[in-house]
This record gives structure tokens, sequence and C-alpha cells, in this order.
């Protein structure tokens, strides 16, 4: 989005009122209430899940060119007719439908979902004091290996008169 105003005229987006996950995309992209959680939906055609989910007042905005334009109205009416029925419910319907759509996971169930525990995302820091924390690691794997550290990230300008004695700066290049 910074990329897309720093690229652009400069004038500031305009968010809608909620469910308002990025500024440039139209509706159904946002993050809904369901009756037991939260339900991502992502860029899909509004006529397209407005059948799927059995909700006719979004028969209107078949049309993309609306999609943007409407996004706060199209929004409401997902908002209202989603909290009916559990995330478990819509994600039956929308996953075989091939409809981009998640369960929003709270941190106790990402803790305990499987794809989580396979990633080992979790790792435990050391700081220089000793204390002990535990973080996420870089999600990224070298060759398959997973990359991790046991220390924890250093202070600001911890480190900066030993850069400076090493590469023979001077107090100008400080």
């Amino acid at each position: 989005m910074i990329t897309t105003y720093l690229n652009s005229d400069r004038v500031m987006p305009e968010r809608g009122e909620f469910s308002n996950a990025n500024v440039y995309l139209g509706a159904p992209y946002g993050i809904y209430r369901t009756a037991d959680g939260f339900l991502a939906v992502a860029m899909n055609p509004v006529g397209k899940l407005g059948e799927l989910i059995g909700c006719s007042a979004l028969a209107e905005y078949a049309d993309p060119k609306r999609w943007f334009v409407d996004r706060d109205a199209i929004k409401a009416i997902i908002r209202d007719h989603l909290v009916t029925q559990t995330t478990g419910h819509w994600l039956a319907i929308l996953e075989p439908a091939d409809i981009w759509c998640a369960d929003v996971l709270t941190w106790p169930r990402l803790f305990q979902h499987d794809g989580f525990k396979v990633l080992r995302m979790v790792q435990e820091v050391e700081t220089e004091s000793g204390a002990r924390l535990l973080t996420t690691r870089c999600p990224i794997r070298v060759d398959g290996a997973i990359l991790t550290s046991r220390l924890a990230a250093p202070k600001v300008g911890q480190h900066t008169d030993a850069i400076s004695r090493h590469y023979h700066l001077t107090e100008q290049a400080k």
C-alpha cells in the first residue's frame, strides 16, 4: 500500500467503514465475524459468494465495477449474513467451491494447529543479561534447514563501539 502511495499522486486512500484489510481492494475482501469466531474472505466474485452462502442481497452486486465503489454496502450485507452461522459451516461451503477464505485463529488455536507445529516457528532466545524469552523465528529455510539463533536481538547501539573499532571508523563516521 505504501508503494502505491509513493508512486502515485500521493493522495491518501479512503478506508472502508469496516472489515477493511486493504484500502486498495474492493468487496468482499476483509475479516468477518461468524457465530463462533472470524472468517477471512479474500478477492472473490461477489455474486458467486452470494450464491454459495445463500445471500440473495448480494446478487445486486454481481458487476465487478461495483465491488470497490459499493464495498461498504456489500461488506455490510456479508457481515450481517456470515454472523448467522459458524466459521466451520461457512468453510464447509466455501472451500470446496475454491473460494479464497480462511478461519482466523486465536493465538491459542494457532499454537495448537498442526501446520504451526510442523513449522516449528517458536524459539527461545537469550538476552545479553541472561533473560530468556520465547519468540518467533525466521520462517525461511536454507537447504531445508530451519534458521534459529539463541541470541536475542541486540539493544539499539549495543554493538556500535565494537563495529566502529573493527572497521576503523572515526567519530565523524558514527
